[in-house]
């Protein structure tokens, strides 16, 4: 089935996250873990991303579509209402703006795999689903938690190897009598 069959079958709300999503084909893979996450995106942080209105305005509408992305793959889209999914966009966004992309999109990857809870609730008596945008925030909160302390393990381990290979390159270094006739040759 091509993209223009697909998006003739589908609601015209659908069919623009199909657009959206169909587009990203720039050999982009998704990080699989804390670590791959925080390795990958250590130069470009949201904050960055925010200063430039249209590099926000991409921001925003790529965690717009990730989120239809989740919402779809959980079965509820339907019951997520479009202000809703922008709201929380913006509010992704503004709160985690120390967040990296590829961290941010991992952060996608643990909902989709249930790490975090449950973000829709089946109500029994009306037979119904519901999303709280609460949920996702609080979700994101423990997800935030979580990074936090990865990162730090991340760049402790960082630390230690560059200490590491600055320890073998001093070693590698003359020493006493030969460090001063050494310098007295460079220096006069």
């Amino acid at each position: 089935m091509s993209n223009n069959d697909l998006s003739n079958s589908l609601p015209k709300r659908q069919e623009s996250s199909v657009a959206t999503n169909s587009k990203t084909g720039s050999g982009y893979i998704q990080p699989v873990s804390f670590r791959d996450a925080i390795s990958r995106g250590q130069d470009r942080v949201i904050a960055v991303v925010r200063r430039n209105q249209n590099d926000l305005r991409r921001l925003v509408s790529w965690v717009k579509s990730r989120l239809i992305e989740v919402f779809h793959y959980l079965g509820a889209f339907d019951i997520v209402e479009e202000y809703q999914i922008q709201t929380l966009a913006v509010r992704i966004c503004n709160r985690f703006y120390y967040w990296t992309v590829p961290e941010l999109d991992y952060a996608f990857v643990a909902f989709t795999n249930g790490e975090y809870g449950k973000l829709v609730h089946y109500n029994h008596d009306g037979d119904t689903s519901v999303i709280n945008p609460q949920d996702v925030m609080k979700a994101l909160i423990a997800f935030d938690a979580d990074l936090l302390k990865e990162r730090a393990r991340y760049e402790d381990e960082q630390r230690s190897k560059q200490l590491e290979q600055q320890r073998l390159r001093d070693a590698a270094k003359p020493h006493g009598i030969a460090a001063w006739v050494d310098y007295c040759k460079q220096h006069g």
